[in-house]
């Protein structure tokens, strides 16, 4: 897991030993024209204290920390960041309940907004009603086109708060792009991947701090939504046929194999309809083609010594049951939804590591 990095090491240890370690080298043969070949002595060295002992490495750009908890956290997203029908309305928005920057203390789900407040209300920067306009920039309807305006509006809103900058960003974008009328119509591969590089770009702008953390959720397996409402008349009849996600809607009643089959999204049997395997279709085109490429890029920048502090959260082995669906467009993540995503992201990414509740 990749950590937070100590940018000034304690200026008290580091002047306290100078003239140790000058002499030191000098008694080796060490020259002040060598340590400026190397651009700076101090450039290279560091000594630091990480909890009560002294370390010393040949590089302090190297040596990672991880912090409690970031200084704030921002969401981009689409109508899941803004809790679209969690309540079980139709069209109705719930910034309150979403997965990550929720701050409804009464309600089930424990984001990760609440959680990192709770492990360090002092250093972290809540969201809450007063701030949700400026930490959840997440739009109903957006696609991995408008990842780069939200990145940008999120570092216009740091600005304006006291802390200057982000210091998180979670994003889950890319279920509009796989969402549509038919296969053929899902977002290019090659044009998703332009427009995801192009948001990790602005992330990786001098816009913002170089230490920003950042989240990128895998696109959840949407496949499991048909399921969970599949046996809904009034979700199949009068609601789906309207839900803009008709490659995976469309022909809703079940012409699998058999149950075997349906809970087997991963393999065509002899006997599945064609419903049935254009639903295995768009559940392998999540799986194989748009989720690599959000795994991938990001780990192309990171071997680029860009975003080193940014993570990739798979969450499409999340299944969701009627209970995670809200009752209104059958379609969105309800309140229990995004508790389940708010753990599942939690849980996998580095700050859930040494929770006990995570443990399994």
């Amino acid at each position: 897991m990749i950590s937070n990095k100590i940018k000034a090491p304690a200026l008290t240890i580091r002047f306290a030993f100078y003239p140790a370690i000058l002499i030191l080298f000098s008694l080796l043969g060490f020259s002040g024209n060598a340590f400026a070949a190397k651009g700076g002595f101090w450039e290279q060295t560091s000594i630091v204290l990480m909890e009560g002992d002294l370390v010393f490495r040949d590089s302090f750009e190297n040596l990672d920390t991880q912090p409690l908890v970031p200084m704030n956290q921002f969401n981009i997203g689409d109508s899941i960041g803004e809790g679209e029908a969690a309540d079980d309305t139709i069209g109705s928005i719930n910034h309150q309940t979403v997965w990550s920057t929720g701050f409804d203390g009464g309600d089930s789900v424990n984001a990760m907004n609440e959680r990192f407040e709770a492990i360090d209300p002092v250093a972290y920067t809540e969201n809450n009603a007063s701030r949700d306009d400026a930490f959840n920039q997440a739009i109903s309807g957006s696609v991995m086109a408008d990842f780069v305006s939200q990145a940008q509006a999120v570092a216009n809103a740091a600005n304006t708060l006291p802390d200057g900058s982000a210091g998180m960003v979670t994003v889950l974008l890319g279920n509009n792009d796989v969402c549509a009328d038919t296969l053929a119509g899902m977002t290019d591969p090659g044009l998703f991947e332009s427009q995801y590089r192009a948001g990790l770009d602005v992330l990786a702008s001098p816009a913002f701090n170089d230490m920003v953390d950042v989240q990128i959720s895998s696109i959840p397996d949407i496949y499991w939504l048909w399921n969970a409402k599949r046996d809904s008349f009034l979700c199949r009849t009068f609601i789906w046929p309207f839900v803009p996600c008709q490659n995976l809607l469309a022909d809703s009643a079940d012409d699998c194999a058999s149950s075997a089959s349906r809970e087997d999204p991963d393999t065509v049997y002899e006997g599945d309809g064609p419903n049935c395997q254009r639903r295995k279709a768009f559940h392998a085109e999540i799986r194989d083609t748009y989720n690599p490429i959000l795994r991938d890029v990001l780990a192309e920048y990171q071997a680029s010594n860009q975003l080193l502090n940014a993570e990739y959260v798979d969450v499409f082995d999340v299944r969701f049951d009627s209970s995670h669906v809200n009752g209104g467009d059958c379609f969105h993540p309800s309140e229990a939804g995004h508790e389940l995503l708010a753990e599942k992201a939690w849980c996998r990414s580095k700050w859930g590591a040494a929770d006990q509740e995570c443990s399994p």
